[in-house]
């Protein structure tokens, strides 16, 4: 099911790519057939990383909600991995977010509960030099810190954002 969306993402993008050149020139078509044979031959596990990595690196600004985050598949699966039973809970509760913010290639989005921040906050990290997830997850004053390859180390200056 991946591989098939993201064949039909590679094959838009050439669509897109073809109507909006001024000349039709051979190369352009050509380096995506490359691209999208790469992406092919790399295991699930690659293929999910390269999607995190866009879904997150290419929508600095921009909430969970407007690039509906949570349901992209390649982005919910990995977070699942690391939350467990507590993922569930975890979506229910992003309601209030902030704009996903980038600091030395450390990305950071916020949600919490609606009307309720300090009951269950969740801070969501993405080190995108060691494609690394990091969940925070404060219920009530109480932290849990959900790692998927390690912890990532920020700043208080990404902290604050």
């Amino acid at each position: 099911m991946k591989k098939i969306v993201l064949k039909l993402v590679v094959l838009g993008s050439v669509g897109v790519l073809t109507l909006n050149s001024c000349s039709k020139t051979p190369s352009a078509p050509e380096k995506s057939t490359q691209e999208t044979t790469v992406v092919e031959n790399n295991s699930e596990v690659a293929e999910t990383e390269v999607a995190a990595n866009d879904v997150i690196s290419s929508n600095v600004g921009k909430t969970a909600l407007e690039v509906k985050l949570f349901e992209d598949v390649n982005f919910s699966e990995r977070l699942k991995k690391i939350a467990g039973a507590d993922y569930e809970t975890m979506v229910k509760n992003f309601n209030v977010q902030t704009p996903i913010v980038e600091e030395n290639g450390i990305y950071k989005l916020t949600g919490c509960k609606a009307h309720d921040c300090p009951a269950y906050q969740t801070t969501v990290l993405y080190d995108k030099k060691n494609d690394n997830f990091n969940i925070i997850i404060d219920q009530n004053g109480k932290v849990k810190e959900l790692e998927e390859k390690g912890k990532i180390e920020y700043t208080e200056s990404l902290k604050s954002k």
